[in-house]
């Protein structure tokens, strides 16, 4: 149930979607489509001096490092600026990637660790001061099939879902986010965290756990 709410109420951190079984939009990790061998051959054009070689990378992983970075701080508001800085610093430090990961793997936790630097700043739960508990946006309505009555149900879903995320600690947070909504595997979790894949999946089912509980009682107390 926990899963099926995270991917039904995902942002959409990939290029491509399909329509499942159970109505909601299941998503294609675009990650996939990249070639390894083609990222390298980017970034040695980007070495070479090539600029406007890096603007494909940044295109490709643009909405994967923002969705992340949304999830991690519960806003909007900060996500477009945190993004971009994660990409101009792995653009910097281009000469220390080393190729042993993917580099959305690599931009991915360079971004983590700026949302960490946000987090520890703010000393207070991220979701006080969120746009969703004013109540659900209508405006946000995807396409026009969609009525009112579905767009506040929707809007209402994200909103209790991102308030229960940020209920998370961040180490459980960051995994299930990485997991259960941008779809990466445990050993892709366990290199952006700096962890082994076995620790990454126990904190992957951890953190469900606990965002589970969380759900469970908010509605019971709805």
């Amino acid at each position: 149930m926990v899963v099926e709410a995270l991917r039904c109420n995902s942002t959409g951190s990939r290029a491509s979607k399909e329509q499942g079984s159970t109505g909601c939009q299941v998503l294609i990790d675009a990650r996939r489509e990249s070639d390894p061998v083609d990222e390298r051959a980017i970034i040695a054009r980007c070495l070479a001096g090539e600029r406007r070689a890096y603007s494909v990378l940044v295109e490709r992983y643009k909405v994967l490092v923002h969705d992340l970075v949304s999830r991690m701080l519960g806003d909007t508001s900060d996500a477009e600026d945190i993004a971009q800085d994660a990409f101009v610093k792995a653009y910097l430090s281009l000469r220390d990637f080393r190729g042993e990961s993917r580099f959305s793997t690599w931009v991915c936790r360079i971004a983590l660790n700026r949302c960490k630097d946000v987090l520890r700043k703010r000393r207070r739960a991220p979701w006080t001061r969120l746009r969703h508990e004013e109540g659900p946006d209508v405006a946000e309505v995807p396409d026009d099939q969609e009525t009112v009555v579905d767009s506040l149900e929707r809007c209402e879903r994200e909103a209790r879902l991102q308030r229960a995320l940020a209920r998370l600690p961040v180490k459980y947070r960051e995994a299930v986010v990485l997991r259960h909504i941008e779809g990466m595997d445990f050993h892709e979790i366990g290199r952006v965290l700096a962890i082994a894949a076995g620790a990454a999946k126990v904190r992957a089912f951890r953190g469900r756990e606990m965002l589970r509980r969380i759900l469970e009682r908010d509605g019971a107390a709805r």
